[in-house]
């Protein structure tokens, strides 16, 4: 999921933030190069739209590339690490958490779309100009 989001986002955009009390999972990840597609995106989301999905979402979201429609997304935002025990079975724990480049903890909630139906492209590409507009100032 990051990786798709850094293929729309400027170079230095936050794609998303990851918290945890370990300092190794206190990260913020940004697009390290242009974008490849610079076009207006919608993207279609709901209740089964999860963890990957979200980050994606939410990256082009809040970095104004992106319109959401749809239904609220499912909320997976936690970073889980599997540890193998002695015996070959495993456990997985919760080591930390996603949260948006607009500060919002995406597990339990989701994220809320722009729109419940598909806009008219120019209602979409002025929610978007207006998003750039509030971000800049």
């Amino acid at each position: 999921g990051i990786e798709i989001a850094k293929l729309f986002l400027n170079k230095g955009d936050t794609v998303i933030y990851t918290t945890g009390r370990d300092r190794q999972v206190q990260n913020t990840i940004v697009a390290d190069s242009g974008p490849l597609v610079t076009t207006p995106v919608m993207v279609l989301v709901n209740n089964r739209t999860a963890s990957a999905s979200e980050i994606v979402a939410s990256a082009l979201h809040d970095n104004c590339k992106a319109v959401l429609v749809g239904e609220r997304t499912f909320g997976k935002g936690l970073i889980q690490s599997v540890f193998e025990l002695h015996d070959g079975s495993g456990i997985v724990v919760t080591v930390g958490k996603y949260v948006t480049p607009n500060h919002k903890d995406i597990n339990g909630d989701g994220i809320e779309p722009d729109y419940r139906r598909l806009p008219d492209l120019n209602e979409a590409r002025d929610y978007l100009s207006r998003c750039q507009s509030k971000k800049l100032s």
